[in-house]
C-alpha cells in the first residue's frame, strides 16, 4: 500500500508488467496455436496489454494481421469481451470478411463485427434513420459524379455574378505556380514548366510565370502581340546574335522584357547575377540607341501580386488602348485552351475531399489560412460551394446518400446518442492510413460509453496514400490526438532479410519525423541483396535487355517457381509479363504499381522507373494547389510520402532487389 500511494506510477507499472507476465504463461497455448506458426513475444504483449488507447507499430513483414487474430482470440478466451462487444475495422472489404472467415473457421469465434469504415457507417445510419437512404450510383461511378459535376458547373457559368468570379479566378490561377527563385537549376525550372503545360491562351508555350500572366492580359485586353519575336531595327547587334525581347505590341512599337529580378536586384539561385545585371542594362542600350520603346517588369512585382495593376499603369501611360474581350469570349478561349475542362475535373476532385474532410467553420478557416495561397483557396471555394450545394440536394432529392455520407452522418448520430454503440473493444487495422473523418467516429465511438479500448495497429514508415486524405500525423501524434496510450512495436520481420532491411530502413529514417523502430529480420545474411543496375532506359528497346539480363541472372541461382515482382511509381513503365512467362517458365512474374503492392510480396522484387522528372520516382508532379490545400498537410521533409513509397517497395521482396536507374 505504501508504493501505491508514495509511488502510484512505478506500482501501476509493475502491476501491469505483472498481468502481463501472468497472462503469457496462462494464454501460452492459445499463441502457439492460433496462427500457423506461433506469434513471437512482441506479438503476444500487444494482445495482451490493454490500456485506453494502444498503438500497435507493426513494421513490414512482422505480422499485423496475426496481431489482430491474437488480440480478438485473447479478448474472448480470458473473458474480457464476447464477440459480440469486439469493432474490427479493415480498410478494404476483402480484408475484413478475410479477418472474419478466419476468426469464424480456424477459431469458432463467431459474431464478431468486422467491417470496413464505410459498412460500419453505413450500418450505423441504417439503425439511427426510420427511412435510411441507398447508395448513390455516383458514390461508385466516378465518370457519373464528374458528369454531375460539369453540369453543374457549366450552368453556373450562364449567371453573370459566378461567370464574373471564374474569369477573376482564372486571371490570376490559371496555372500551378511556383516560384522560379525555388527551383536549384534552370533545367529543373524549365522541366517544371514543360511538365505542367505553362501555355498562353493562345497556346504559346513560355520561359516563365510571369511572362504568361502578361502574355494573357495582352490577349484578354484586345492588344495584339508577338512573343520572343526578334528585334529589327537599324541599329546592328554585335557579338550578341539575335535579340529577342519578351514582347513585341505592333500596333505601338512598344516592348516588353520582364526581368527575373526581386527587390534587392537578385537573380534566381542558378542564375549569374552580374552577367544578368549587365544584360539587362544591354537592353536598355539596344532601345535607347534603337529609339524604341521598352517596358519593364519585374519577379517581384509578380510575388507581390501587382504585376498586371504595374503593367496597365505603363502600358496606359504609354498610349496602349485597353479594349477587353467580352467574358463570353473570354469563357470561349479557356475552352478551346482546355481549362474548363481541367477546372471541372479539379472541382470533382475538390468535391471529394471537401466532403471526406467533413470540416466544421474554424476547421475550415484553419485550412485556408495555413494553405500556401489562401486568397485562391477562398476564391475556388466560392466556385466549388454552389456544386457542393447542388450535389447534396441531389442526394437528398433522390433519398441516396454517397460514401461520405456514410462516414459522416454516423459520426453525427454516434455524438448525439442516435446510436449506442455496443462494442467496448475497437480494433483498427492499418492504422496509418486513416484520414480525419475516419478517426473522428472512432473517437465518437470510443467516448460514446466508459472504458472503451482503441487498439490500432498500423506503420507510420508505410504511410503512402495523403492522395486520398490520409493523414500520418494521427499516428505519429497518437497520443496527442487520443489520450493517454501504450505504444507497442512489432521487431521482428519474418519477409526481407537483414541486408535488405537495414537499406530500407536507413533510408526512409532520413526523414527524423518519423518513429524510430528497429526491425529486426529472422532471416539473417551477410553480403548485400539490394543491387544497383545502371543502365541507359531511354529507349524502349535498351529498357527490355536490361529486364531482360536481370531476370537472366536471376534465374541463374532462383528455386523453381521463384516470384518475380516488378515494381514501379506508374504502370506505363511495368514490362510485358507474357514475354517473359514465355521465356523463362521456371519463374513466375507479377506486375503492380507501388501502391497497389502494399500487403504483398515476392521472391525477387525488380523496382523500374528510377528518374528523374514528372513520371520518376520520387514524381515531380506537383499536386494542384487546390488539391494541395484539401489533403492533410504536408510534412516538411523533402518527398516525405515518395522516400515511403520507395520503402514499401524495397520490404516486399525476401531474398533480393535489383533498382533498375536510368543513367541517361
Amino acid at each position: 500500500m505504501r508504493d501505491l500511494t508514495q509511488h502510484p506510477e512505478k506500482w501501476l507499472e509493475r502491476s501491469r508488467n505483472a498481468y502481463v507476465a501472468h497472462a503469457l504463461v496462462d494464454y501460452h497455448d492459445l499463441f502457439e496455436s492460433v496462427e500457423s506458426s506461433p506469434l513471437t513475444t512482441d506479438q503476444r504483449k500487444a494482445c495482451i496489454i490493454d490500456e485506453d488507447n494502444n498503438l500497435i507499430l507493426a513494421g513490414a513483414g512482422t505480422g499485423k494481421t496475426s496481431t489482430v487474430i491474437g488480440r480478438v482470440a485473447f479478448l474472448v478466451n480470458s473473458g474480457q469481451a464476447k464477440p459480440e462487444e469486439i469493432l474490427l475495422l479493415a480498410y478494404g472489404s476483402k480484408a475484413a470478411e478475410e479477418l472474419r472467415e478466419r476468426l469464424e473457421s480456424k477459431l469458432g469465434i463467431k459474431g464478431i463485427t468486422a467491417e470496413t469504415f464505410h459498412r460500419l457507417g453505413k450500418c450505423i445510419v441504417h439503425k439511427s434513420e426510420p427511412d435510411p437512404a441507398a447508395t448513390s450510383p455516383m458514390a461508385t461511378d466516378k465518370a457519373l459524379k464528374a458528369h454531375f459535376v460539369n453540369t453543374v458547373f457549366e450552368a453556373k457559368q450562364r449567371e453573370s455574378e459566378y461567370r464574373e468570379l471564374l474569369l477573376s479566378y482564372f486571371e490570376q490561377w490559371l496555372y500551378p505556380v511556383r516560384n522560379p527563385f525555388d527551383f536549384n537549376t534552370l533545367g529543373e525550372y524549365y522541366r517544371f514548366l514543360q511538365d505542367n503545360e505553362i501555355r498562353t491562351l493562345k497556346g504559346e508555350a513560355v520561359k516563365g510565370f510571369g511572362e504568361c500572366d502578361i502574355a494573357n492580359f495582352l490577349f484578354k485586353n484586345g492588344i495584339e502581340y508577338k512573343y520572343e519575336a526578334v528585334y529589327n531595327t537599324a541599329i546592328r547587334i554585335q557579338a550578341r546574335g539575335a535579340y529577342c525581347p519578351d514582347f513585341y505590341l505592333p500596333d505601338y512599337g512598344i516592348y516588353i522584357e520582364h526581368f527575373g529580378t526581386d527587390r534587392n536586384g537578385d537573380t534566381a539561385p542558378y542564375i549569374d547575377r552580374d552577367q544578368y545585371h549587365t544584360d539587362m542594362e544591354w537592353k536598355r542600350e539596344v532601345h535607347k540607341l534603337g529609339a524604341t520603346k521598352l517596358i519593364e517588369t519585374f519577379h517581384y512585382e509578380k510575388q507581390e501580386g501587382v504585376l498586371l495593376d504595374a503593367l496597365k499603369k505603363r502600358l496606359v501611360n504609354a498610349g496602349v488602348r485597353l479594349d477587353p474581350l467580352p467574358p463570353e469570349a473570354v469563357l470561349e478561349t479557356l475552352r478551346e485552351f482546355g481549362a474548363i475542362t481541367r477546372f471541372a475535373e479539379i472541382l470533382t476532385d475538390m468535391l471529394g475531399l471537401f466532403r471526406a474532410a467533413n470540416l466544421n467553420d474554424q476547421e475550415l478557416k484553419d485550412l485556408i489560412a495555413r494553405s500556401a495561397d489562401p486568397a485562391q483557396i477562398s476564391a475556388a471555394l466560392d466556385l466549388l460551394t454552389p456544386i457542393v450545394e447542388a450535389y447534396v440536394k441531389a442526394l437528398d432529392d433522390e433519398k441516396k446518400m454517397d460514401f461520405d455520407d456514410m462516414i459522416n452522418k454516423a459520426y453525427k448520430y454516434v455524438l448525439d446518442d442516435s446510436f449506442k454503440s455496443p462494442w467496448k473493444f475497437i480494433i483498427v487495422d492499418e492504422f496509418q492510413d486513416i484520414a480525419k473523418s475516419r478517426a473522428d467516429l472512432v473517437r465518437a465511438l470510443r467516448e460514446s460509453q466508459e472504458d472503451v479500448s482503441v487498439f490500432c495497429v498500423g506503420d507510420d514508415w508505410q504511410s503512402i496514400f495523403r492522395f486520398t486524405g490520409s493523414d500520418i500525423s494521427f499516428t505519429a501524434d497518437f497520443e496527442k490526438i487520443f489520450g493517454a496510450t501504450k505504444a507497442s512495436e512489432l521487431k521482428k520481420t519474418f519477409r526481407f532479410n537483414s541486408m535488405i532491411g537495414a537499406v530500407a530502413s536507413r533510408f526512409v529514417m532520413q526523414n527524423d519525423r518519423q518513429i524510430t523502430k528497429d526491425i529486426q529480420s529472422h532471416i539473417i545474411v551477410d553480403t548485400p541483396t539490394v543491387s544497383l543496375v545502371r543502365a541507359s532506359l531511354g529507349e524502349d528497346s535498351a529498357k527490355a535487355e536490361t529486364i531482360e539480363r536481370t531476370v537472366e541472372r536471376i534465374s541463374q541461382t532462383a528455386k523453381p517457381g521463384s516470384s518475380v515482382y516488378f515494381l514501379a511509381r506508374f504502370k506505363f513503365d511495368l514490362p510485358n509479363l507474357a514475354v517473359l512467362a514465355s521465356r523463362y517458365p521456371n519463374l513466375s512474374f507479377k506486375n503492380d504499381s507501388i501502391h497497389s503492392s502494399k500487403g504483398k510480396e515476392a521472391d525477387y522484387v525488380i523496382i523500374l522507373g528510377l528518374a528523374k522528372g514528372k513520371y520518376g520516382l520520387p514524381s515531380e508532379i506537383v499536386t494542384h494547389p487546390l488539391i494541395e490545400a484539401l489533403q492533410p498537410p504536408a510534412e516538411p521533409y523533402p518527398h516525405a510520402e515518395e522516400r515511403r513509397l520507395f520503402y514499401v517497395a524495397l520490404t516486399r521482396a525476401k531474398h533480393r532487389v535489383y533498382l533498375l536507374c536510368d543513367m541517361t
